[in-house]
């Protein structure tokens, strides 16, 4: 949907009839406005996930997947036992691109059937984290990334994370170990890394990390500070046990849409090495 500044404001006037909160969203800031009667945009102080009592991003964000599709979605999200209905529209004003989200709070119980609400709030999340979490290790998972990251702009850093020797740890030690060196690997990231950032599991023994506001400067700080706390992973049923990591990362000033190509060619690099880190700046 294109619209000028003027007509913004008559089908949001249109929409505030119906839906108790219209706003406009630039999901790779996170970044939510309010749009005046004069047409402009006033930037809030709140990151557009407040509204929904969160501290972070959303783990089912249909502005993001809405983005991607350049198009149009719904979902429901829930608020301290309360329902809400989402419409979240692909809206460029003035070639800029936002994501136009109108919420509605749910009253009618009869939506929910006999089940009542509760379970049906739960039945919802339970969806939510099976359709995007990796039962294994907590991470998220790479449909996650296709459809709640990827086309994002703004990523400061994309990270690539390969277990090494992960093929002689399954083979010595049995995939009981295996298992949980993936587990330690992840939650050592999460533990050294924001809320704000994502730590998804593309598939085997291989992590991805996306870093949206990180200077370059304290990239590889950062990233060699994980790799020594990897490297103390140990477990008393396996004392001979060793976890390192190569890591490969692509940092990008002003942000990009995909430095996946470049970080896995990174990940390449410290993988000839091994239990090291390599990064580099794009334009």
């Amino acid at each position: 949907m294109k619209l000028t500044r003027l007509e913004l404001v008559a089908f949001a006037k249109e929409q505030k009839r119906v839906f108790d909160v219209v706003r406009l969203v630039d999901v790779s800031l996170t970044v939510q406005y309010e749009i005046a009667d004069n047409g402009d945009l006033i930037e809030s102080p709140y990151q557009c996930y407040t509204v929904w009592n969160k501290s972070q991003r959303c783990e089912n964000c249909v502005s993001a997947k809405a983005y991607a599709l350049k198009g149009k979605l719904t979902k429901f999200e829930f608020v301290n036992n309360e329902i809400f209905f989402v419409v979240s529209i692909y809206t460029e004003v003035e070639d800029t691109a936002y994501m136009l989200e109108m919420v509605e709070k749910v009253n009618d119980d009869t939506l929910f059937g006999t089940y009542g609400k509760d379970t049906f709030i739960e039945a919802i999340e339970t969806h939510n984290k099976k359709l995007y979490m990796d039962a294994l290790t907590g991470a998220y998972n790479r449909l996650y990334y296709s459809e709640q990251l990827q086309s994002l702009s703004k990523i400061k850093a994309l990270v690539m994370i390969d277990a090494d020797n992960f093929k002689a740890i399954n083979d010595t030690y049995g995939h009981a170990a295996g298992d949980f060196v993936l587990r330690e690997i992840v939650q050592t990231i999460i533990k050294n890394t924001r809320a704000s950032d994502a730590v998804i599991r593309m598939g085997g023994d291989e992590f991805m990390l996306i870093l949206q506001e990180i200077p370059y400067e304290k990239l590889a700080d950062k990233l060699e500070y994980i790799r020594r706390k990897i490297a103390e992973i140990h477990n008393k049923e396996y004392p001979n046990l060793q976890v390192t990591v190569s890591i490969g990362a692509a940092y990008a000033e002003t942000g990009v849409t995909d430095l996946s190509d470049a970080a896995d060619k990174m990940l390449y690099k410290a993988k000839e090495r091994k239990n090291t880190v390599i990064t580099e700046k794009f334009q």
